[in-house]
């Protein structure tokens, strides 16, 4: 089809040139209409110079500020809600830190009530330990009393007695003191020589070995000698102590660093003291003020006993040294 097209155009160029000439004509008067209809255009400003349309260009930039429009406004609605974001994250913190402060609080209201709570429960505990050990200490002392009033009354059953009677009194002391079996507290009686400027052994508790009838404390120079020359209550809350009077006996087989030293006497005051009872225990500063008035009562209950003994002994010559005489 192309040769036979070129066979035709030079068959035309053969014959005659007038065909090029119309045709250069015809495509010279269309470029002149275009030139014209492009400067028309342009003048009444439907084209810029390139020959775009600017109505579709104002259309798209129409359809673009449209939609940067509805950008801005989507912008803008997108801040705020940033900011109402922003303003309930501000307050979520605010109600975060007044929650934890809330809890802080309660915190420390539940800490002071757990204190409260735990003080109310050793309150309750030491009460509950004070009150069995006050009926605990009561029923030793319905028992001392009893056995007491039984020996005054019974004579000769006491007088049959009288040491396990005593070793009984003493050891009902014994068991009215706290932690006893840590403190190991052994008690002993001691009376005056009748002639000897010294005291002599009366009766023990059971935690004794018989060597202890054999000591003698000097009136001057011991504990016990002191409680009795001076009528009143000696305690020593370290025997190791050189500022308390205490006899320090050389080979001594003491296991003991306390000493209570308790007069015995009619009266808390002005009575005569007719002997001491010495209280040891093996802890230094073993005992309480309680357990010391429990000491006194007990002396003042064993009181009446001793003085009826020691004065029916008087009577019969039958005094407390002879047993310890070997």
């Amino acid at each position: 089809m192309a040769e036979d097209l070129i066979k035709l155009l030079e068959i035309l160029n053969d014959s005659s040139g007038w065909f090029l000439n119309f045709l250069a004509y015809i495509v010279a008067a269309g470029l002149v209409v275009m030139i014209i209809i492009h400067l028309y255009r342009y003048a009444t400003g439907k084209n810029d110079w390139m020959g775009r349309n600017l109505e579709e260009t104002d259309q798209g930039g129409q359809v673009t500020l449209i939609q940067l429009e509805r950008c801005q406004e989507e912008n803008d609605e997108l801040e705020k809600k940033v900011i109402l974001l922003e303003q309930e994250r501000k307050e979520l913190l605010e109600l975060i830190k007044e929650k934890e402060l809330e809890i802080t609080k309660g915190k420390k209201q539940v800490n002071k009530l757990t204190q409260e709570i735990n003080t109310l429960r050793q309150l309750y505990e030491e009460l509950d330990n004070r009150y069995d050990d006050e009926t605990y200490t009561m029923s030793q002392i319905m028992y001392t009393a009893d056995e007491i009033a039984t020996a005054i009354v019974e004579e000769e059953h006491f007088r049959q007695n009288r040491d396990d009677i005593f070793m009984n009194l003493l050891d009902y002391l014994v068991n009215t003191f706290k932690g006893f079996r840590e403190k190991n507290p052994r008690c002993i009686i001691h009376v005056k020589h009748p002639e000897e400027d010294c005291l002599i052994h009366y009766a023990h508790s059971s935690g004794h070995s018989h060597r202890v009838k054999f000591y003698r404390p000097p009136i001057i120079g011991s504990s016990a000698g002191k409680a009795y020359r001076t009528n009143e209550l000696y305690y020593v809350p370290d025997v190791e102590n050189l500022e308390y009077e205490y006899d320090r006996k050389e080979l001594s087989r003491k296991v003991y660093r306390t000493i209570l030293c308790v007069p015995i006497k009619a009266g808390s005051l002005d009575g005569k003291t007719i002997g001491v009872l010495s209280v040891t225990g093996t802890p230094v500063d073993a005992y309480e003020k309680i357990e010391i008035e429990r000491a006194i009562l007990f002396a003042s209950l064993i009181y009446p006993l001793i003085h009826i003994d020691l004065n029916k002994r008087k009577e019969t010559g039958d005094e407390p040294d002879s047993e310890a005489s070997g």
